[in-house]
């Protein structure tokens, strides 16, 4: 059994080579994963197929799964930091996947680079604002090739659904898990069909398949958002700055669309 060692991809050229392989510590006996409700809900939508690509792996947990469950033949453990990158080879090599795994520390979606034919079928980016998700998927649009989507945003929604957009995907799957005690919102993404329309800006502030669907688990979600809204609003107004004033109106008009969702679910579950 071997190891891949670490390919560091230059993050201005779209040069890599690939990973060699390397001696590799004695493998351990695989055990079963245990993955908290964040994680499980991503992995959970990964389809078998050959190589799935889990960009800023941090620990490594989220790809250890996917390979233990042959949610993937192969993958590819990537993050910009090298020392956060080490903690994932370590833990992926210790249960014996070294040798189907490559590492590559890189920036975003340069990390493909360190792939044989530069693809992955499905491309998973989790625990990012969407001010950072929405750049690496706008700079690494090119290199997608039809690639599953598969993310967690942690802020700033709307730019993580805005860039997808941008780049020719629909949402499929939108789900809100709660990990630790905390909030976590998950976005399933594929290409989108010749005639698929527009999202509405309601639909990119709160997110197309949350409104279809009105999920329960949604409402603590939607409560945050508008308690973080209203303190927000009334911040921007009691400072009376006139430079604030379109992001006054967009705060208002999605803490309107958010008391709208919450009234649909209320009603929804009421009757």
């Amino acid at each position: 059994m071997t190891s891949r060692k670490i390919t560091c991809v230059d993050r201005l050229s779209p040069a890599a080579s690939t990973a060699t392989p390397s001696p590799q510590a004695t493998a351990r006996t695989p055990k079963p994963l245990q993955l908290d409700a964040r994680l499980r809900a991503a992995a959970d939508w990964v389809t078998p197929c050959k190589t799935c690509a889990d960009i800023g792996c941090d620990h490594g947990r989220l790809g250890a799964a996917l390979l233990l469950e042959n949610r993937c033949k192969q993958l590819l453990s990537a993050d910009v930091s090298v020392q956060a990158l080490a903690k994932a080879q370590t833990r992926l090599t210790r249960l014996g996947y070294g040798d189907r795994t490559f590492f590559a520390a890189a920036d975003g979606l340069n990390a493909l680079d360190a792939l044989p034919n530069k693809k992955a079928d499905t491309i998973c980016i989790l625990g990012m604002g969407g001010d950072t998700i929405a750049g690496i998927l706008l700079r690494g649009a090119s290199r997608l090739q039809g690639a599953t989507l598969v993310l967690g945003v942690q802020t700033e929604l709307f730019l993580a659904r805005s860039a997808l957009q941008q780049i020719g995907y629909r949402i499929t799957d939108e789900r809100v898990v709660t990990a630790d005690g905390r909030l976590y919102l998950l976005m399933r993404a594929i290409p989108a069909p010749a005639d698929a329309p527009a999202y509405t800006e309601q639909e990119l502030w709160l997110g197309p398949k949350l409104l279809a669907e009105l999920p329960t688990e949604w409402q603590p979600w939607l409560l945050r958002k508008e308690q973080l809204l209203t303190v927000a609003i009334e911040a921007m107004q009691a400072a009376c700055n006139t430079r604030d004033a379109k992001r006054l109106a967009a705060a208002q008009r999605e803490l309107t669309y958010t008391q709208t969702a919450l009234r649909r679910l209320a009603q929804k579950y009421q009757s």
